[in-house]
């Protein structure tokens, strides 16, 4: 999930870091930052203050006739878990994604220009869908979670809002490996893309149907006897979005390859049943914490051909730990790949003992060979893992970015990206846990 926008002279903070790690000042944006500067219906754009919250985003472009005089609606299409508290500058400092972003795309595809205030002077970015004019210093500058500048306003790409062309589905298949080929094709098919994609693996698929009270609607009695099999079975949902006959289009061509891969329509109602809590689920960590469980998620970004090995190994490394639940879905679709999402829920006291968990996981993600993060950022706690991530010569360019924007290193000092870490804290690819 995305996370708000808290630029500290320390580090992009997430929920539950909220100050400078290493003294000084934090810049909370969403104060005074909060504006919608402009808005271009013939562009189909809207330039906004960085700290704005998305449902206030959304909001405006939900009302877009009465507030600026537009011909329609429009909407955002970035709705990530955080959606209610998050705001535009944490989407795009993080590269974040929304739940919808298989057919609307991630904030780094939203995003056309940003403004910011750096230890060098002002920074703007070109305003053009596309050019060929160098590197591209929008994409260099999203992701950068603070270490280059404070960023201030951002043009976003706004999309017609058609809610009422929404089609709605969910679908049960008998095993892991059925389920990703028919979500692979999909992909590949060249039909469109649904908003919604959501393949959840047979554990957490156990978990969705109780949560979802699947278990209590004829739906259930009909699994068994079909063989879809408690802990093999996998649930499929989402929902497509767009103009009218190319929504039905799409869940017409999903539907069609569902069933060439042997899966049954459980029709919309677990879909509607998980839009009810996809923004409230979230906000029961913190009670569970209250009684000694804890849980928390990491995700990363696979191909096709390699998803398997890392599903398979880094869940492996999750279960070491007993008595652990171990939940694991794909929310975020390519025709080349998908990103594989981990949620462990377990019995925890110890903060020591839940960073030497979590850094286990880190470690298999990275081995594994799968990116570190799809859209969560890196922040302090994945910084170590960065430049063994990418490599060094890659990492240098980072490093390099750095120096030019904030040679003092006034900007989030104290680990965001690694930027400023000792090198013995700086993880190797090839390096055992244990000398860490």
């Amino acid at each position: 999930m995305a996370c708000p926008f808290l630029i500290t002279l320390g580090k992009v903070a997430n929920f539950s870091v909220l100050y400078p790690t290493l003294g000084g000042i934090t810049l909370d944006m969403r104060k005074r930052f909060t504006k919608v500067l402009s808005f271009n219906e013939i562009d189909q754009t809207i330039t906004v203050q960085a700290g704005i919250s998305g449902p206030d985003l959304e909001e405006a472009l939900n009302e877009a006739p009465e507030r600026f005089g537009a011909k329609r609606r429009y909407t955002c299409g970035h709705f990530p878990q955080s959606f209610e508290y998050s705001c535009v500058g944490g989407w795009v400092v993080t590269r974040g994604a929304g739940q919808n972003s298989t057919y609307y795309g991630c904030i780094t595809d939203m995003v056309l220009y940003q403004r910011y205030a750096t230890p060098v002077g002002d920074l703007k970015t070109s305003p053009y869908p596309r050019e060929a004019t160098g590197p591209n210093l929008n994409q260099l500058m999203m992701g950068s979670e603070g270490c280059y500048g404070v960023l201030t306003e951002v043009t976003l790409k706004a999309f017609r809002y058609m809610p009422q062309n929404r089609k709605r589905f969910s679908f049960i298949f008998k095993n892991w490996a059925d389920a990703r080929d028919a979500a692979r094709e999909m992909m590949q098919c060249e039909a469109g893309n649904a908003s919604v994609f959501r393949l959840s693996d047979p554990e957490e698929t156990s978990l969705m149907l109780h949560l979802y009270n699947v278990d209590d609607t004829p739906l259930h009695g009909l699994l068994d006897i079909r063989g879809y099999k408690d802990m093999e079975r996998c649930l499929f949902l989402g929902f497509t979005d767009g103009e009218k006959g190319f929504s039905r289009n799409v869940a017409k061509n999903i539907r069609k390859i569902a069933k060439r891969h042997g899966g049954m329509s459980l029709t919309s109602f677990v879909t509607r049943s998980w839009e009810k809590g996809r923004f409230t689920d979230p906000y029961l960590r913190d009670t569970m914490m209250d009684f000694g469980v804890v849980t928390d998620t990491l995700e990363c970004t696979v191909n096709w051909s390699n998803m398997l090995a890392v599903h398979e190994q880094v869940r492996e490394v999750c279960h070491r730990l007993p008595n652990t639940i171990v939940t694991t879905h794909m929310s975020h679709c390519y025709p080349q790949g998908a990103n594989l999402y981990f949620i462990f829920i377990t019995k925890m006291h110890d903060h020591e003992e839940f960073f030497r968990y979590h850094r286990t996981i880190l470690d298999a993600i990275q081995k594994s060979g799968a990116a570190l993060s799809h859209h969560h950022g890196i922040g302090k706690m994945f910084a170590p893992w960065l430049k063994g991530s990418l490599g060094e010569n890659a990492y240098n360019i980072i490093k390099a970015l750095k120096q030019h924007f904030d040679p003092t290193n006034m900007m989030n000092p104290g680990g965001t990206l690694g930027l400023d870490l000792p090198e013995e804290q700086v993880i190797a690819l090839d390096q055992p846990l244990s000398d860490q």
